[in-house]
């Protein structure tokens, strides 16, 4: 079992929780292991089809690499110092952010789907304040996502953003009262599984292709004639299609 983060199957959602609130739930190298652990069961299982991180306590969801423990120790290639070298997770991601999201907790909520925060979180990228670099995807993404003088002036400063900030700059999908991120983020799950399981990881496929090239080093539109026939050999998209056609609900089987 692990021993520093929690992790609930509930249905068809994963929740990954950071549970080392005495240090704001800080990520050392076991707690590392633990995610990366958490996260390749959510690849592998075809019975989860979204998964949910959060924080423990009400102060932080996740405050980067545990400096007191092991910031000495080599750096994991797992858990969220290897979140932007993983490829095939085309699960969708939901970040539940309930206060501070700071160096590699802001970088999980970087390669996430969605960022649900409560009015209490802070976002950054804080490693050059210790002599640092935000090497878990950071320095990467963050260019990207932001005009360049906004991401510049994060990444050389260390200075940090509250939530409706993050939200003005598209950071964040939806900021909510403090103590229901996790609420929130279960009902951007139950949207999401209204829609065929396939059909949302295709999507997010070609997306993250669209977004970072880089992953592949093929142009998306030759993925996508692959995932067509794929697709519509699913039963899930016939099933689709009578319920359209029935004016129902469709009972998705990731089948």
């Amino acid at each position: 079992m692990p021993e520093h983060i929690n992790v609930e199957r509930d249905g068809r959602l994963m929740i990954i929780t950071m549970n080392r609130p005495k240090f704001l739930n800080a990520l050392h190298t076991p707690a590392c292991v633990e995610m990366s652990a958490a996260l390749d069961e959510l690849q592998k299982d075809p019975e989860l089809w979204i998964g949910i991180i959060t924080g423990a306590g009400d102060r932080a969801f996740c405050s980067g690499h545990d400096l007191r423990n092991d910031f000495f120790e080599p750096m994991p290639a797992t858990g969220w110092a290897g979140m932007a070298k993983r490829t095939g997770l085309y699960k969708p991601i939901i970040s539940a952010v309930n206060g501070y999201a700071l160096g590699g907790g802001f970088e999980i909520t970087l390669m996430s789907d969605i960022v649900v925060a409560e009015e209490r979180a802070t976002f950054g990228l804080t490693e050059p304040r210790v002599g640092f670099c935000a090497f878990g995807g950071g320095s990467q993404k963050l260019p990207l996502r932001l005009p360049k003088a906004i991401a510049m002036g994060m990444l050389l400063t260390g200075n940090r953003m509250g939530a409706a900030e993050a939200a003005s700059w598209g950071l964040v999908n939806e900021v909510v009262p403090n103590g229901t991120s996790l609420e929130a983020a279960r009902r951007w799950a139950e949207d999401i599984l209204k829609c065929s399981p396939a059909a949302v990881r295709f999507t997010k496929q070609i997306a993250m292709m669209s977004l970072e090239p880089e992953i592949t080093h093929r142009p998306p539109f030759e993925v996508v004639e692959e995932l067509k026939p794929v697709l519509f050999a699913m039963e899930d998209t016939r099933e689709g299609m009578r319920a359209f056609s029935e004016k129902r609900k469709p009972v998705w089987t990731g089948r």
